[in-house]
């Protein structure tokens, strides 16, 4: 006498049913994004300056109500500094030109920086520019983990 092993026999079609349907559980468990991260960018320094040659023309962002730079972007480069270190992000040579050669989308290891100036700047007694940017770093899935918006200083 033999017997049947043990749980329901399957058809071949119900089977790739259900293995299709294990695969689709699957893919979209491995679709899922992390987490979302937010950041918030630290003061780039005299030290920092000097350690990364930040110097000559550039725009500075120092969004919200801190004058504090938070953003050194120049026509090939921006830098952005991060939990302690600054991170380089290089120029996106096919996005809008903005100031000085300098771009609206940067692109790094971590993240992206997209900038922004609206309207005409005003002149300083230093021969600067000053506008209104607008600073929008995102997380490798394009989604946003910081923005801020205040004073962009143009100048060499």
């Amino acid at each position: 006498m033999l017997l049947a092993g043990c749980g329901s026999s399957s058809t071949p079609e119900e089977q790739a049913l259900e293995d299709a349907r294990d695969v689709a559980m699957v893919e979209a468990a491995n679709k899922s994004e992390p987490p979302l991260q937010l950041v918030t960018p630290e003061p780039i320094l005299l030290p920092d300056l000097e350690r990364y040659d930040l110097y000559g023309a550039a725009c500075n962002y120092a969004p919200g109500t801190s004058l504090g730079t938070r953003v050194v972007a120049r026509e090939a480069d921006a830098f952005v500094k991060i939990d302690g270190e600054v991170q380089r992000f290089a120029a996106d040579p096919g996005s809008r030109e903005l100031p000085l050669g300098t771009r609206t989308l940067y692109n790094g290891k971590e993240f992206s920086l997209q900038l922004e100036i609206k309207g005409e700047g005003e002149a300083t007694a230093d021969g600067k520019e000053n506008y209104e940017g607008t600073v929008t770093l995102r997380d490798p899935h394009g989604r946003p983990v910081y923005e801020g918006t205040g004073l962009a200083q143009c100048g060499g």
